[in-house]
């Protein structure tokens, strides 16, 4: 089910880290390990998906990549310094926020009407 929201957009790699820190007792760098193995298939997939039906737009992926590249870099040295118990905590927090954002944030109208 993860995989199946995932790939159509609707944050299944976070219910799949929910799912990993409340139900089986995994610490916060073996969920996210998981979380990876997993995602990257269903992203392969999805990538592929996209640009068969030429829905990928390229004009934002080399900034999409290179910014996501410079995230994961920082995230890797910082889950080296900070322990779990803090690691659970801010992602806790990040959640709560990301959910407040969902709720509370503007409404995007896409109008692509031709």
């Amino acid at each position: 089910m993860s995989g199946l929201l995932g790939s159509m957009g609707f944050g299944g790699g976070f219910i799949l880290l929910i799912y990993l820190n409340l139900f089986t007792n995994a610490l916060q760098p073996e969920a996210k390990l998981t979380n990876l193995l997993f995602f990257i298939p269903i992203a392969s997939l999805s990538v592929f998906l996209h640009s068969k039906n030429k829905l990928l737009e390229k004009s934002v992926i080399k900034k999409s990549v290179l910014s996501g590249a410079i995230g994961v870099l920082i995230g890797c040295i910082l889950a080296q310094i900070i322990s779990n118990a803090i690691l659970s905590k801010l992602f806790g927090v990040f959640i709560i926020l990301a959910g407040i954002r969902e709720l509370f944030g503007k409404e995007q109208n896409d109008n692509t009407e031709n």
